[in-house]
C-alpha cells in the first residue's frame, strides 16, 4: 500500500507514543515521589498498550515501524522541565492534545473510511482520555495547577505616571471647565498642561 497522509500520521502518532515512553521512564530517575512514580509506571503501561496494536495495524499496511527515531524536539522540551510541578504539568499538556487529536481524527473522513483503524483510534484516544483524567486527578491530590498561575494584578510591575514623558499628575482645577456659551472648548487639555484657544 503506498504511504498515504493516514500512513504518515499513523507513524508519527507511534514515535510520539515511543518518544512520551522515554520521557515518563525519564521522570522515574530522581524518584519523584510514590504518587507521582504510581501515575508515570500508569503512563509508561498505557503507552506500551497503545503502541503494540498501532504497530501491528502499520505492518498489516507493509509500513515498517522498526527502529523509529524518537522526537527530539519532543525530548528536549520535556528535559527543560527541571522540576516534579513542571513535569507534570507537562504531561498533562501532552496528554490534552494527544486527547484533542484523536477527537479530530475520528471525524476526518480520510482516517476513517477503514472500519478497523477507526475503532483502533477510538481505542487510542480513549487509553489517553482515561490517563489525561489520572493525570489530573494526580496534579490535584499533590495541589499542582494544570496551568501556571498569571501573577496578580497588583504583583505585576507597572510604570509611574512620573515615569512617563510628558505626563505630569493633575489636578482637578488644572482642567478648566467647559464654556457652555461657546461652540468650542475654552482649553484643551494635553500632557504638557492646559492650553487657551487663541
Amino acid at each position: 500500500m503506498a504511504e498515504s497522509i493516514v500512513l504518515v500520521r499513523l507513524v508519527r502518532n507511534l514515535r510520539y507514543k515511543l518518544t512520551y515512553i522515554k520521557i515518563f521512564e525519564s521522570y522515574m530517575e530522581p524518584n519523584p515521589g510514590p504518587l507521582v512514580m504510581e501515575l508515570l509506571t500508569s503512563l509508561v503501561q498505557a503507552q506500551q498498550l497503545a503502541v503494540a496494536p498501532l504497530s501491528s495495524y502499520l505492518r498489516r499496511m507493509d509500513v515498517s515501524s522498526q527502529d523509529l527515531d524518537l522526537d527530539d524536539k519532543l525530548l528536549a522540551h520535556a528535559a527543560s522541565r527541571d522540576n516534579i510541578k513542571s513535569q507534570l504539568r507537562f504531561i498533562f499538556e501532552g496528554l490534552t492534545r494527544s486527547v484533542s487529536w484523536y477527537k479530530m481524527q475520528v471525524v476526518d473522513k480520510q482516517m476513517t473510511t477503514d472500519p478497523e483503524l477507526r475503532k483502533l483510534l477510538f481505542q487510542l484516544g480513549e487509553i489517553d482520555a482515561a490517563q489525561l483524567w489520572r493525570t489530573e486527578a494526580t496534579m490535584a491530590m499533590l495541589g499542582v495547577q494544570t496551568a501556571v498561575k498569571p501573577k496578580e494584578w497588583s504583583e505585576q510591575r507597572r510604570q509611574e505616571p512620573d515615569a512617563i514623558e510628558g505626563w505630569r499628575p493633575r489636578l482637578v482645577e488644572d482642567i478648566r471647565p467647559y464654556d457652555w456659551n461657546s461652540e468650542h472648548h475654552s482649553t484643551h487639555y494635553r500632557p504638557g498642561g492646559p492650553r487657551t484657544r487663541e
